[in-house]
């Protein structure tokens, strides 16, 4: 499935995308909002998406910009009994920041969520010293639940992790009034 909207493309992960994941991966700007600490390498990044992009329990997609692989976003432990995921997103261009992206696919992504896997929740955690992201978490609908307080460590410094959802009635009541 491919889904389109005005900014960006979500695409299904391709093994090859993983040479130009990897090289992001290891960006140092990126790392401060990611989980990721370690080096990554190509054939790391090929066998992740090869054992996680679309399984029973992940969907993951490509996002695309002008043709141009700029990062992924996706659904991860999926429980199809509770009809709840886990959102993750990174844009690791950051020529792309800013420029409405980020909430765009968030919104197709929902969109996917909801309106094609009949999920009933979505939730995230995003790191208090990412602003932008909870920005557009709260655009697009997320409220915040709870918070991990000093949940994160990167680069001597300890940040909370903020827990945030949506609910499936909470999307299609906003989609109603948009």
């Amino acid at each position: 499935m491919i889904l389109e909207g005005k900014f960006a493309t979500l695409r299904p992960l391709e093994l090859w995308d993983g040479r130009e994941l990897a090289k992001y991966l290891n960006r140092e700007e990126l790392k401060e909002y990611t989980s990721l600490v370690f080096p990554i390498n190509t054939f790391l990044e090929e066998e992740w998406i090869k054992r996680n992009a679309i399984t029973h329990n992940n969907i993951v997609f490509a996002i695309e910009s002008n043709g141009v692989l700029i990062g992924t976003a996706g659904l991860s432990s999926i429980d199809w009994t509770s009809r709840s995921a886990e959102y993750g997103i990174a844009i690791y261009e950051s020529t792309f920041w800013n420029k409405g992206i980020g909430t765009e696919v968030t919104m197709l992504i929902l969109k996917y969520a909801f309106e094609y896997l009949n999920l009933n929740r979505v939730s995230l955690r995003v790191f208090e010293n990412n602003p932008r992201a909870f920005h557009v978490y709260e655009k697009c609908g997320f409220i915040q639940e709870g918070r991990e307080r000093q949940g994160r460590y990167y680069r001597g410094h300890y940040w909370d992790v903020i827990h945030m959802s949506i609910l499936a009635d909470e999307y299609w009541r906003n989609k109603s009034e948009s």
